[in-house]
């Protein structure tokens, strides 16, 4: 379990994703969003250099409230071959220079997403180090599979298989829903 540091990073990972997320083709809002994290989860890389988020957000530019579900990966160095996932750079506070992908292109995200379909690694919370995240749950046949993001995840009781998610409404209710569906 990692150890999460209660700093600053310039720019901001809302800052980040609020550029690059209106280039998006799952982007349904106009202009720049304006972006609010109400959830998610980190996974841990067994070899401790890559830092695993998975960061539920709302964007609140409209009336919608669209819920975007964005992995991140954080680097100390870019990822050779990775080039279209780059989301941006950012000064941390205390590890320095990061560089932050889309985790749809990191292979650590990868193979740690699949560890996770196949109960070999559990989910930490978000915000807490060295903590389980006991609201992350499997559902269905998930073993031996690999992930798909579901970029805008629904409140419900989600059809077919997957990591069952959690974030917060308006209102502060905890809803959940399918956010990486097996493939």
């Amino acid at each position: 379990m990692g150890l999460v540091y209660n700093t600053s990073m310039s720019p901001s990972k809302n800052e980040l994703v609020s550029a690059w997320l209106p280039k998006q083709d799952f982007y349904t809002g106009k202009g720049t969003p304006k972006l609010q994290h109400i959830g998610g989860f980190r996974l841990e890389d067994p070899q401790g250099e890559v830092g695993v988020e998975l960061r539920i957000y709302a964007d609140h530019s409209d009336t919608s409230d669209v819920v975007y579900h964005l992995p991140l990966t954080y680097r100390d160095a870019p990822l050779p071959g990775a080039e279209k996932y780059l989301i941006g750079t950012s000064e941390h506070a205390i590890l320095g220079k990061r560089y932050i992908y889309d985790a749809a292109g990191d292979p650590v995200f990868i193979a740690q997403a699949r560890q996770l379909l196949a109960g070999k690694t559990t989910a930490q919370h978000h915000s807490q180090s060295f903590t389980d995240e006991p609201r992350i749950k499997l559902k269905g046949q998930t073993a031996g599979k690999d992930a798909v993001i579901i970029r805008k995840p629904v409140s419900s009781a989600s059809a077919g298989d997957g990591v069952i998610g959690y974030w917060e409404n308006a209102l502060g209710q905890e809803l959940t829903g399918l956010v990486l569906r097996t493939a």
